[in-house]
């Protein structure tokens, strides 16, 4: 039997690499895989892995196999799912194939697809898979240019199963599929060079664009470099002259983008149009050479084996092509991952991000596979000299820190088996297999001791595992069967203000339609709307969030929130609201005020004569908010600031020229309101501009019982929101107290306006309409009405079409994001559907890409055949 399966594995070498890439690919995983099965520990991270990446599998999921693919009002407020979630996993080809195995695999095995636990199984089993895919386009890559088996497997190891793979699939999996792309782009190119076949590069760049339009932008800058690199200095197997590689390059990548415009259009157009803040902080020239900058030792991001440095200083093999290739580009890598303006150049000239690091791992895996390829090549002499500086770098960096790492014995080890290879005469095929394979064994243990230290600390621990994620503070089944009845008591048109504390994509993984949304990008016009029209004021500053809505009233029934639920201990509630049960653990309140999701109104108001988030409610509420001048028919009441109503004065704080320096914290500014005021209003909205001075730091503004947390001036993640909006339940002792964290601030009290709620109270609530969503489509029946314009409170959005009684229809948008119609008196049935902009132009245009790269990829080959 082990004779026939040793003939069958000797005859059919594809199926033998296969079996050696997957069993790696599992021996890589044994740690993540021992600490699963052993203590419950997920593989995925306590932030954005459970917050984002699985939530947000969960929904594509749910909505692909239900039909849904492009707009749906669940997203969040509202969105198109294709689009705003592209960054992650809607254009993700290895999640697309994922999800057809998982659906397939639901007949059979019954999968619990609607719980996250899956999900984070999933992860495992997903990551598993992508390492030995990147194992296997690795080792092309390096057999490509000439390396021998032994030192192609080296290679592929050392990059699937490095530090800073396990780091991106953990928090960002999406991340780590440019480990698959970025060998199969370098082959392509070699390929071309060496055999003048360019349709690979024209596949290779086109699954690129479609898969993330973000990391397509740092495979355009990798292959480019390395396609000038080799442009310049040309291999001697190079058969395309440099002109000549130059025009079929260029043509062949405009092919390859034509190609995936289908989606990459729309992916880039969503990243475009996410009117996200720009990034205004300072970018150091130097990192700060602390010990989170040490690359070869424990480092947080990435560790490049202590062999990398022996090789570098082995210049006797730069004579050799690629192992001066790997060189180079690893010396300027390891140079660069001290700029932190490289960091920015790769984030698209914004916030400097270390996402870059996964090609300093792989330049430095080729150049150690080089190493052994080349070994026996090398003196004793020259071989002692060089492995110097790596062992010092390695025992000084333990020394200095005292950061013990299991790995560390390896270095010795690994030196005097070295050593052996070179001395031995016999037995020599075999020591130097022994010598890669511990060279494998020390990534393999590096990769451990990374995620032991730097991925499954305390805090990963404590919630990243199987019992948090079925648990109150994220997804439990009382929450779920709360949640499961209030689903029973909505209308499709109606929403549920709940989150679990912080988690803003309940909704997604707890399956109802609510307020809030966790994602980097998200429509700039829902952008614009909630942070600069409304002034939604986020309890914790963020760029990629929105929620409650601030417990205004007024804004949960503009967007038909018919029910609230919340923790029993949390006290803040929007007013409007009863309570209706009350278990103990949790509350639900239900909106007494509710308004319709659709009426039709002929009241017009200017949104360039509304200057505050009040008034721009009470329009909202009365009537609909347009643009359009020629409409326009009716004047806001507008709200009075009663700031000067009001005596403003410090709390062991001074205050002067609207600059208030605060001691201590909780100092800060008391606003005594006049009796007659606390019995006129029921709310009140503060507005005031607010800037921290130097020395920059995070620092909390708390006015009454709000406490609101900003981020510091050069924050990657700070919205650039100075001008600052409160919603304060007016006090019994009229005092509104501006409390803040020790320090000198710049604060303009701008606007104190009251709301007393008899807008919205008089506000027609009828609801003379029905609704109905099904798989992207929204089909409403109009009951008696006027001639007017019919409001929907769905987020606008270019691509939404409609036909009223069959006839199409221009959809408007109307009150800053919401969806207008112009409707008849006659008018009944309204039908809305959506379609990305342009879908149809760039389907037609990637046919005509693909038919032309295929005419082009034969033109090529056959003129190399010739």
């Amino acid at each position: 039997m082990i004779n026939k399966i040793k003939t069958f594995l000797n005859n059919n070498a594809i199926f033998k690499y296969i079996l050696l890439f997957g069993v790696l690919a599992i021996l890589g995983h044994s740690y993540i895989l021992y600490r699963y099965f052993k203590d419950g520990i997920i593989f995925t991270g306590p932030n954005d892995g459970i917050e984002q990446m699985l939530p947000i599998q969960m929904y594509l999921y749910e909505h692909w196999t239900h039909g849904t693919f492009f707009y749906s009002t669940d997203l969040g407020l509202g969105g198109d799912m294709f689009m705003d979630l592209s960054y992650y996993f809607s254009t993700n080809i290895l999640f697309i194939i994922n999800v057809i195995f998982v659906w397939i695999g639901s007949f059979i095995f019954h999968f619990n697809t609607d719980h996250m636990l899956f999900w984070a199984q999933n992860a495992i089993v997903i990551s598993i898979v992508k390492s030995f895919l990147i194992m296997s386009f690795t080792y092309l890559y390096v057999k490509k240019i000439g390396l021998n088996r032994t030192a192609s497997i080296v290679a592929a190891f050392l990059f699937a199963v490095s530090p800073i793979y396990f780091r991106f699939t953990v928090y960002w999996p999406f991340f780590s599929d440019v480990f698959m792309l970025l060998p199969l782009l370098l082959f392509s190119i070699e390929r071309f060079l060496k055999d003048k076949k360019i349709g690979m590069f024209i596949l290779i760049v086109a699954l690129t664009f479609i898969n993330n339009f973000y990391f397509a932008y740092y495979q355009f800058l990798t292959g480019l470099i390395y396609f000038f690199y080799r442009f310049i200095f040309q291999h001697k197997a190079d058969i395309v002259p440099r002109m000549q590689q130059l025009k079929l390059l260029v043509v062949a990548s405009i092919l390859g983008l034509g190609s995936s415009l289908f989606i990459f259009f729309h992916s880039a157009h969503s990243f475009i149009g996410n009117n996200r803040a720009i990034y205004n902080g300072t970018i150091p020239l130097l990192s700060n050479f602390n010990k989170h900058d040490n690359i070869f030792y424990d480092n947080y991001l990435i560790v490049v084996l202590f062999i990398a440095i022996q090789a570098l200083l082995t210049i006797k093999l730069y004579k050799h092509y690629y192992y001066r290739l790997f060189s180079i580009f690893t010396i300027i890598l390891m140079i660069a991952s001290f700029l932190p303006y490289v960091d920015s150049i790769f984030n698209g000239f914004s916030a400097p991000q270390k996402r870059w690091h996964y090609l300093l791992t792989f330049f430095s895996s080729g150049l150690i596979a080089s190493y052994v390829y080349y070994f026996k090549s090398i003196s004793i002499k020259q071989y002692i000299i060089t492995a110097i500086p790596g062992i010092v770098v390695i025992f000084s960096s333990y020394y200095i820190t005292k950061d013990y790492v299991s790995w560390i014995w390896m270095v010795p080890i690994l030196f005097i088996i070295g050593l052996l290879v070179l001395t031995i005469k016999r037995f020599t095929r075999l020591i130097t297999l022994v010598f890669a394979a511990l060279i494998l064994l020390t990534s393999f243990l590096v990769s451990k001791d990374h995620s032991k230290n730097q991925i499954y600390h305390d805090d990963h621990e404590r919630r990243a595992n199987k019992f948090f994620i079925q648990a109150s503070t994220f997804d439990s089944g009382l929450q779920r069967s709360h949640v499961s009845h209030l689903n029973q008591q909505l209308n499709p048109d109606e929403r549920l203000g709940w989150r679990v504390l912080t988690q803003d994509n309940t909704p997604m993984y707890q399956h109802f339609k609510g307020l809030s949304l966790y994602s980097s990008i998200f429509d700039g016009g829902l952008n614009q709307y909630l942070f600069e029209d409304a002034k939604v004021n986020l309890q914790n500053e963020s760029l990629s969030r929105y929620s409650d809505m601030q417990d205004r009233s007024n804004l949960y029934s503009l967007w038909s929130t018919k029910y609230i639920m919340k923790k029993s201990y949390q006290k803040s509630s929007p007013a409007n609201f009863k309570l209706i049960q009350d278990d103990g653990k949790y509350q639900i309140l239900e909106n007494e005020q509710p308004l319709p999701a659709v009426k039709v109104t002929d009241q017009y108001y200017d949104a360039h004569d509304i200057d505050n988030p009040l008034d721009l409610e009470h329009a909202m509420i009365k009537g609909v908010v347009t643009t359009d001048k020629s409409k326009v028919n009716s004047e806001i009441n507008k709200a009075p600031n009663l700031l000067n109503q009001t005596t403003i004065t410090t709390r062991d704080a001074d205050y002067k020229d609207d600059m208030l320096t605060v001691p201590r914290n909780g100092d800060g500014l008391t606003i005594q309101l006049p009796k007659k005021l606390t019995n006129q209003y029921q709310d009140l909205y503060l507005m005031l501009h607010l800037e921290r001075e130097l020395p920059q730091s995070n620092f909390t503004i708390q006015v009454n019982d709000y406490p609101n947390n900003r981020l510091f001036q050069d924050s990657k993640y700070r919205m650039n929101q100075d001008d600052l909006l409160y919603r304060v339940p007016v006090p019994k002792d009229g005092k509104i107290f501006i409390s803040l964290t020790n320090g000198k601030y710049k604060l303009e009290l701008q606007g104190l306006y009251g709301e007393n709620y008899q807008t919205l109270k008089q506000a027609h609530k009828e609801k003379r309409y029905t609704y109905h969503e099904t798989n992207g489509k929204i089909n409403i029946s109009l009951k008696e009405h006027k001639k007017g314009t019919a409001v929907i409170n769905i987020p606008y959005r270019e691509g939404l079409k409609a036909k009223v009684d069959g006839k199409d229809k221009a959809i408007h948008k109307v009150n800053h994001i919401m969806s207008g119609i112009d409707v008849e008196q006659q008018d009944k049935d309204i039908e809305i559907t959506y379609q990305p902009p342009y879908f149809k132009t760039m389907i037609l245009v990637s046919i005509v890409s693909i038919i032309l790269s295929v005419i082009f990829t034969r033109k090529v080959n056959s003129k190399q055949q010739t």
